[in-house]
């Protein structure tokens, strides 16, 4: 989706940040594009969901547009699709482990807590 206009000026500018911001930019709005198409939608679709002047979301979609976390928040509900995905939150588990009366090898056992991240339950919790 990146046009002459944005690889010229990066170009003559060559900042880094600039180059990857715009990167970033233009993955969102090619995000944005993909999931309109599938679902049979327009950018003047997403604008009456959004109550935004159809201009506005079609400067979004062009790439061209630092988008805030806000506004991609309200797109993503406004479409019903993840626009960004981050990391999925650690959801912990309590377990509590109680002293084995029968056990005759010799070995104590304290009644204690263990707590273990979702994530790592693949692993052995010892």
């Amino acid at each position: 989706m990146e046009n002459n206009i944005i690889s010229n000026w990066l170009k003559e500018n060559g900042d880094p940040s600039i180059r990857k911001a715009t990167e970033i930019n233009l993955a969102i709005a090619t995000k944005i594009n993909n999931i309109l198409q599938a679902k049979s939608l327009k950018a003047v679709d997403l604008a009456v969901k959004l109550n935004k002047n159809q201009s506005e979301v079609s400067k979004w979609l062009t790439g061209m547009h630092t988008f805030t976390t806000k506004t991609l928040a309200k797109i993503s509900l406004a479409l019903e699709e993840e626009i960004i995905f981050t990391e999925p939150k650690t959801k912990n588990i309590y377990f509590t482990v109680y002293k084995n009366e029968n056990v005759n090898d010799g070995t104590e056992y304290e009644t204690s807590e263990i707590l273990a991240s979702s994530i790592d339950l693949d692993r052995k919790i010892s």
